[in-house]
This record gives structure tokens, sequence and C-alpha cells, in this order.
């Protein structure tokens, strides 16, 4: 159980809640929280030529944030959701770099050919 005294951050105060609330709680929660996050989303708009959100999404957007990060806990994945978070960070980074390298094509042409390759090298190391 979590002391009193680690809740002054906000890492501690999610990790205090993951453990007081069930995963199956939690689970569901979070759910919920995507779907306002969505609904919230949906209503963004276009005023004169630039994408406005609701004022709402923020709070939304911390919602999920939290619920996801209390999920994380309770499953113990930390270190796979941080593995996850670097290697798609580094991923887009490098398609940017290829769309840098290659001004003719579109985003989309270089996305794809990107998402070939992985599932080919991940097709290829997987039979092992």
């Amino acid at each position: 159980m979590i002391e009193i005294e680690q809740q002054d951050t906000i890492e501690g105060k999610i990790r205090y809640l993951a453990e007081h609330y069930s995963k199956e709680e939690q689970l569901e929660q979070a759910g919920e929280e995507l779907k306002e996050l969505l609904k919230e989303l949906d209503r963004s708009m276009q005023i004169n030529g630039s994408l406005v959100l609701p004022e709402n999404t923020w709070s939304e957007i911390a919602d999920v944030l939290i619920m996801c990060s209390q999920l994380t806990m309770q499953h113990g994945k930390e270190e796979q959701v941080r593995q996850q978070l670097e290697y798609k960070l580094n991923r887009q980074l490098q398609r940017i770099e290829e769309e840098q390298d290659q001004p003719g094509r579109s985003h989309e042409e270089i996305k794809e050919n990107a998402d070939y390759r992985e599932r080919m090298l991940r097709t290829f190391l997987s039979r092992k």
C-alpha cells in the first residue's frame, strides 16, 4: 500500500488510485473516459482555417491519461509501455526523416512503404 506521503506527486496519486480500485473497475472507467474524449474530439471544428477543439477536450485528455496510467500500473506493464512509446516515437521520427529525404513522395506513400517493411521484418523475424 502507498503511504500518504507518496501521494504528493502525480505518479504517486495515480499509483494510489490504481491500488485502491480493482482492475475491472478501472477498465470500465477507462472505456467511459475514452468515449467522453471521442465525443469531445467529434465536436472539433474549423474556424477561419484553424482547427479548434472544445475547451473540455483538455479535461477529457487528462482523464484518459490518468486511466491509462492506472491500467498500466495495475498490470505491471510500465516498462513495456515505455518501450512502446520509445519505439513508436522513433518510428515516426524515421518516417519524417524519410519524407524529408524524398520530397516527391506523399506522407501516405512513405508510411505505407515503412509499414510494409515493418510487417515483412516481423514476419521473417518471428520464424525462428
